[in-house]
C-alpha cells in the first residue's frame, strides 16, 4: 500500500510540473526558473524542440503522468507496479534524448524538465520495490522491447523536429514583401515564431521584423501595443501608414507570398 501511495504522490508531482510547463508554452509567460541563457525553462519551452508534430512535449508528459494516476487509482491488482515500471521506462528513454537536445542544440537546461525526469526515475524505483514486496513476477528481458520502442520514438521525434524547415533562399520574396509594406511581428518567447522562422529558412533575417517582447533583441513593445498585436507571429501589410490587411499565425511560403502580393520565386 505504501508504494502505491508514494507512486501516486510522485505522479501528482510530475503532473503538476508538466502542467506548469504546458502553461508556459501556451501563455508565453516568464517562468520562475529563467536564471540565465544556460539555465532557463523559458528558452527550452519556446524552442522548436518543445513540440512534436505541433503537440507540446509537456502536454505529452501530462498524458503520461495522468495515465499513471488512472492506473494507480483504479487498477487494484499488484501488477500495477509492473505496468507503471514499464511505462516509466518507455517514457524515460525519449526524455533523456531531449536532455541531450537541451545540451547540444538548445544550449540551455530547463530545471523543471529535468525535475520531471527525476520524478520518473523515482517512480521506477518505487515501482520496482512495489513489485518485489508484492511478489509480482518480473524478468529483466521484458525491459528490452520497451527500450527499443523508446528508441523508435526518439527516431520519430528527431525527424519530426528536424523536418518542416527549408534550405531554399527566399531573399527575393522577402525583399518584395518589404517593398510592399509587410512587417513581421514576433516575440522571443513565441515558439510559433521559431517554427515560422524555420519555415522561412536562411533568408528570414532579410524580412522587416519587429520584436514585441521587452526581453528580445531591439524590442519595440510600444509599437506592438500601438498596432494591437495580441498574438505572435502576426503579419501586417501597410501602405502609406495605413493597414491594408493582417494575418495572425504561422504562414507557409505560398500563403505568405499571396499575403505579400509577391511572386513565389527564389
Amino acid at each position: 500500500m505504501i508504494y502505491r501511495i508514494l507512486a501516486i504522490i510522485l505522479a501528482f508531482a510530475g503532473l503538476g510540473v508538466m502542467g506548469y510547463l504546458t502553461y508556459l508554452h501556451y501563455a508565453n509567460a516568464q517562468s520562475f526558473c529563467d536564471f540565465s541563457e544556460e539555465v532557463s525553462c523559458d528558452v527550452v519551452t519556446t524552442s522548436i524542440y518543445s513540440e512534436i508534430f505541433g503537440i507540446p512535449v509537456s502536454l505529452l508528459g501530462m498524458g503520461f503522468f495522468g495515465t499513471l494516476l488512472l492506473l494507480l487509482f483504479f487498477y487494484k491488482k499488484n501488477d500495477v507496479f509492473r505496468l507503471t515500471f514499464l511505462l516509466s521506462v518507455f517514457m524515460l528513454v525519449p526524455s533523456l534524448y531531449l536532455t541531450v537536445i537541451e545540451a547540444t542544440a538548445i544550449g540551455s537546461f530547463c530545471i523543471l524538465c529535468e525535475t520531471s525526469k527525476a520524478v520518473m526515475v523515482l517512480i521506477l524505483i518505487v515501482s520496482f520495490f512495489g513489485m518485489r514486496t508484492s511478489g509480482v513476477a518480473f524478468h529483466a528481458r521484458e525491459v528490452m522491447p520497451i527500450v527499443i520502442a523508446g528508441l523508435l520514438v526518439i527516431g520519430i521525434t528527431f525527424f519530426a523536429q528536424s523536418g518542416g524547415g527549408t534550405k531554399e533562399d527566399y531573399t527575393a520574396l522577402f525583399l518584395c514583401a518589404n517593398e510592399n509594406g509587410v512587417t513581421y511581428y514576433k516575440s522571443v518567447r513565441c515558439s510559433s515564431c521559431r517554427r515560422q522562422e524555420k519555415i522561412f529558412g536562411p533568408a528570414y533575417p532579410v524580412l522587416n521584423a519587429i520584436e514585441c517582447h521587452p526581453e528580445g533583441e531591439d524590442p519595440q513593445p510600444e509599437l506592438c501595443l500601438e498596432k494591437d498585436i495580441s498574438k505572435t507571429p502576426t503579419f501586417i501589410r501597410e501602405q502609406n501608414g495605413e493597414e491594408l490587411k493582417r494575418a495572425v499565425g504561422i504562414r507557409q511560403i505560398p500563403a505568405f507570398a499571396e499575403f505579400a502580393g509577391c511572386p513565389l520565386n527564389n
